[in-house]
């Protein structure tokens, strides 16, 4: 399907639902097959020609906003099932390929499920990069007199874009953006690092701490991805102690949902999977990992569920970028006296017993396990699995609960809705 057939399809959509209901329509069409409508509330109706004009840069910013918060939830989910912090407890197989590493490249609930589905992975978050660009690219060209607080909106979708960007790049194996060439990780690294150095200079010319600081923490993540440890380090070191960036969720839509709860605590269709059950450090649970043991079986017969007790409800907020994070790259980076007292410091604040060693092997060890605790259910579980080359559990190969056997896939592949309608990568 090209590209003009999906923003054909969509208008014409865009144009009945606008009337019918006066809502602002966003269209979202991927490179290739995906003819994603996307919405968002608005105080009347604008119509489709409407779209695109400085006037409603506002409301087409937060919609971009909205759209990266859907995909983040779904990420957060999709990877933790990819990358062992849950384990799939439906009687269907819908998500199974998920939870033993062999997922299909043309699967619909893999590769093209919209935001509004239950699960989803690529699609959501091809949506947010592409929104987020399309809306850089227009504030770019409109002019401040066309456009109140526009340099606060480049820096806002540019730092959404950097984040989408990042995403993408931990978890799949290889990316493709707006018809274009086939790209490895570390390229979509540096688009995510090109995205919040934009993101940087526009926050600071503003005063907004909190898009800075989100931005810093970015860039430290992605710079760590590149293999830039001094610059990471040197973003990381920035950060406020205390600061905290949050994606908003509440239940007045499956789209606005915090997918971890809904998925896990409300439906039960995922569990926590066991190295994330009773987590203690030096002895002693854990907090910063709560789970509880419901003692129920699941829909498969099999498996007790255990939920995750770290958000409380579906409209609880989930961390995007936070003070602590920016410390374990530090710890990361640094190793030594300084790791050393980096994670001692983030056990003082939940009353951990300390750490000690002089072991530079030791000490990062220390560091990623410390990360799997701290970073619980935030996005990252999965990224550093692949970071640090870390061994698949279960191996391939070992019997899976529910039929068939674990693969031996560490990141996402490509969707075909992606490669077959790409005529720069199409084979």
């Amino acid at each position: 399907m090209s590209t003009r057939t999906v923003a054909t399809i969509a208008t014409q959509r865009m144009r009945s639902a606008s009337k019918a209901f006066g809502l602002l329509f966003l269209v979202s069409p991927l490179v290739g097959c995906l003819d994603q409508l996307l919405t968002v509330e608005a105080p009347g109706t604008v119509l489709e020609e409407d779209l695109g004009e400085p006037r409603h840069a506002a409301v087409l910013v937060k919609s971009s906003v909205a759209d990266f918060e859907c995909a983040f939830g779904h990420y957060i989910v999709t990877a933790g099932l990819f990358g062992n912090e849950f384990e799939d407890s439906q009687q269907t197989g819908s998500q199974w390929d998920y939870d033993r590493r062999a997922l299909g490249t043309y699967a619909v609930w893999y590769a093209t499920n919209p935001c509004d589905e239950r699960l989803a992975t690529y699609a959501p978050l091809a949506t947010a990069r592409w929104t987020a660009d399309r809306m850089l690219t227009r504030l770019q060209e409109w002019s401040d007199a066309e456009v109140p607080d526009r340099t606060a909106m480049i820096a806002t979708t540019a730092a959404y874009s950097g984040y989408s960007h990042l995403l993408l790049g931990e978890g799949f194996c290889t990316l493709a953006f707006d018809a274009g060439p086939e790209l490895a990780r570390q390229q979509v690294f540096q688009r995510a690092e090109e995205r919040f150095t934009t993101a940087i200079t526009a926050a600071q010319s503003t005063g907004r701490a909190d898009i800075l600081n989100m931005v810093r923490v970015g860039r430290a993540r992605s710079r760590l991805n590149l293999g830039n440890k001094a610059g990471a380090a040197d973003d990381a070191r920035q950060v406020p102690e205390g600061f905290v960036k949050n994606a908003a969720f509440s239940a007045a839509s499956i789209r606005s949902t915090n997918r971890v709860f809904r998925v896990n605590n409300r439906d039960e269709q995922v569990s926590v999977e066991a190295p994330f059950k009773n987590v203690q450090t030096g002895g002693v649970p854990d907090a910063r990992v709560p789970v509880v043991n419901t003692g129920r079986v699941s829909t498969n017969q099999r498996t007790i569920m255990w939920t995750q007790a770290k958000y409380a409800g579906e409209g609880t907020p989930i961390p995007i970028a936070r003070w602590a994070e920016a410390q374990l790259i530090i710890a990361e980076v640094q190793g030594g006296q300084t790791a050393v007292d980096i994670i001692n410091k983030l056990r003082a604040r939940v009353k951990l017993p300390s750490f000690a060693s002089n072991d530079p092997q030791n000490i990062l060890a220390e560091v990623i396990a410390e990360r799997r605790r701290e970073l619980f259910l935030e996005s990252h579980h999965l990224g550093d699995r692949i970071r640090h080359n870390l061994p698949l559990d279960p191996p391939a190969g070992t019997p899976y609960l529910q039929g068939g056997l674990y693969g031996d896939q560490r990141c996402f592949p490509l969707p075909d809705a992606e490669r077959l309608n790409n005529p720069s990568i199409r084979r």
